[in-house]
């Protein structure tokens, strides 16, 4: 993999840290620090260092000088609207963690909360990772609690993290303190504060953990500098360490470390002997892929073939990482030898590994051989190279796309486009869709395929821009339950704002054309109004229809009710305005209890008494043509 921080990188950050004025020991650990676990990094878990290789690499520190005379005037920049502009995300790291450099902790408290506002959700979140680095440098406590407080980060716990690292540096007995307070993270927090305090006594680490009941936590960090101290023998150190924390899967690289050791010593024959002595199937698995990805980088053939030999898993995760890591440096050979592959499922896996890996460092060079390509594999190529172009070049991409023939490639490659293209410049990607004649076929699927985007973005546009395209009885809206033919395009609108903003949903319903694309929009939300226990407002919502339409608003609210809610359901039906109605929610209760089984018998014969005659013997007859009149919504 490659990594987000090269050895040139750092060099420009240490020089560029001193000229700051930053060069105090701990102020130049937190400008070099970055993220735990880098994206697509397998070798990443609670025990791991922040490295991406379990090769140590290092850059001489007398020619960090040079390279960084050589920096940018770009990376000297003064808002988060200028890093936000920026399309590398290694510049913007660079920038941003010069420019925090200089602020205080109330102007870095000041960037986090603009920061939700300014920044795209795809570069969210190892930005303000920088910020609560920052900030837990100047202050652990707020740091915390400011991040305690981004529920929508879907990587919390790296933050939580990374504050009592800062924190076990710079006041142990306050880090201890507020760990005590902490319920769901309180495991990252012990394991952040005994891994960095290297310097304490066996005794001291373990009674921090028992004091923060987390005692397993200290005796595997314990362990581990067991095992580092013990690689100089590192057969020794797995037959009397490593096999007996195998049971944790947060030792998996300190497993792997010595199973690297053990086979860059005695060579592959050993790899067996490993791989017999773990009999926890889990860790077996990522112990085998690590050791196999190491052997990779010097011996790329040696370890596909033997990854080759052992794969057992699901998906081919083994081989298909080896293969990947032999494609960043020679994916002609890695292609070849995936080609060569006899089983069909593992072929197809193998190669697509390799080709999403050339395609993502050389799309320009994957697009011109795509002839070559057996047929299978060229959709799959061409939409990965031109979605990872889209990445830097949008409109270089999207001109491509336009010059394609019509076919799946094409509308696969174009989704794959604009969709990137759209979580940087949504207008842009916007303006392309609306106004390129070389895409104007597929216009409605491309919509379709940024909707989500533009409505989390700009609700209002996103619905103007759905109205906007017409109704076509071959063309699909996504619904409840996938894709529905013969619908508006708000539909997407309405379906992505009923899970995030279902007021705003509601406000944007008026809006929807009449029919099934209201039918639909009105389910939607309505499911999710009863998933929040908001019962009384989804009835409200149907009240507001026509009387001549409100039957089957109820019979669209129930349709999904009865499967996410049936008890809740069953206690409401007396709510449901005529007998009709409730005929035919209680139909639709008893037919789907069949599968769900989510009530009882009692409940079941409750419900039958909602039942008209001939109703109950329809469904006691099974009889499809009066069910089918029962559950279908749309005429």
């Amino acid at each position: 993999m490659q990594s987000n921080s090269s050895p040139s990188r750092l060099a420009v950050l240490l020089t560029v840290t001193f000229l700051a004025g930053v060069g105090c020991t701990s102020a130049v650990y937190w400008l070099l620090a970055t993220p735990s676990s880098g994206s697509g990094d397998r070798m990443t878990d609670g025990a791991a260092p922040s490295v991406l290789t379990l090769t140590d690499s290092a850059t001489p520190v007398q020619s960090l000088a040079a390279e960084a005379s050589n920096a940018p005037p770009k990376f000297a920049v003064r808002s988060l609207d200028e890093i936000a502009g920026m399309k590398s995300a290694s510049d913007q790291q660079l920038a941003l963690r010069i420019l925090l450099s200089n602020l205080d902790e109330a102007q870095v408290v000041a960037l986090l909360t603009e920061s939700e506002d300014v920044l795209d959700v795809s570069d969210r979140h190892e930005l303000r990772f920088a910020m609560i680095q920052r900030l837990a440098h100047q202050n652990p406590s707020r740091a915390l609690s400011l991040s305690l407080e981004m529920e929508s980060d879907y990587r919390l716990g790296e933050f939580i993290a990374s504050v009592f690292r800062e924190w076990a540096r710079s006041n142990l007995d306050e880090a201890v303190s507020r760990a005590r307070t902490l319920d769901e993270f309180k495991g990252s927090a012990v394991r952040a504060i005994v891994e960095e305090r290297t310097d304490l006594s066996e005794g001291t680490i373990l009674a921090i953990a028992r004091d923060l009941d987390n005692e397993q936590i200290a005796t595997s960090a314990i362990m581990q500098r067991k095992i580092e101290e013990a690689l100089d023998d590192p057969e020794k150190a797995w037959n009397e360490l490593a096999v007996d924390l195998q049971h944790d899967s947060s030792n998996s690289w300190t497993i792997s470390r010595v199973a690297v050791a053990w086979v860059e010593e005695s060579g592959l024959s050993v790899l067996d002997q490993i791989s017999q002595s773990l009999t926890n199937a889990r860790t077996r698995q990522r112990v085998i892929g690590n050791v196999l990805d190491e052997v990779a980088r010097t011996d790329p053939e040696g370890a596909f073939s033997h990854a080759l030999a052992i794969e057992n898993t699901p998906h081919n995760f083994i081989v298909g990482s080896v293969a990947r890591n032999w494609a960043y440096s020679d994916p002609r050979s890695a292609l070849t030898a995936a080609m060569g592959i006899e089983r069909d499922s593992v072929r197809q896996d193998v190669v697509k590994s390799v080709l999403g890996t050339w395609a993502y460092v050389e799309p320009q060079a994957v697009l011109e051989g795509i002839n070559n390509l057996p047929a299978e594999f060229q959709e799959f190529a061409s939409t990965t190279a031109l979605g990872a172009m889209a990445d830097e070049s949008p409109g270089q991409a999207a001109a491509i796309v336009a010059a394609m023939e019509s076919g799946t490639v094409k509308t696969s490659s174009a989704s794959s486009v604009v969709s990137s293209w759209a979580y940087r410049d949504h207008d842009a990607a916007l303006e392309w869709i609306l106004n390129e004649p070389g895409v104007e076929e597929i216009r409605f699927e491309l919509l379709s395929s940024i909707m989500y985007q533009l409505v989390s973005v700009d609700p209002e546009l996103a619905m103007s821009t759905a109205l906007a395209q017409p109704i076509d009885e071959d063309k699909s809206g996504i619904g409840m339950f996938g894709s529905v033919s013969g619908v508006g395009l708000e539909l997407n609108v309405i379906s992505s704002l009923a899970y995030s903003d279902v007021d705003k949903a509601i406000e944007l319903l008026p809006q929807v054309r009449e029919g099934p694309t209201k039918l639909m929009s009105f389910q939607t939300i309505a499911t999710s109004l009863i998933r929040n226990g908001e019962v009384d407002k989804a009835f409200d919502m149907a009240l507001q229809f026509p009387e001549s339409d409100r039957e089957k608003m109820y019979q669209a609210m129930s349709s999904s009710w009865a499967m996410s809610d049936p008890k809740g359901m069953l206690e409401s039906m007396n709510r449901f305005p005529s007998k009709d109605i409730r005929s035919r929610v209680a139909a639709l209760m008893v037919t789907t209890n069949q599968f769900s089984r989510a009530l009882s018998d009692e409940e079941i014969e409750q419900a039958r008494k909602y039942l008209t005659d001939e109703h109950a013997k329809a469904l006691e007859e099974d009889d499809p043509e009066v069910l089918q009149s029962l559950f279908q919504l749309i005429d």
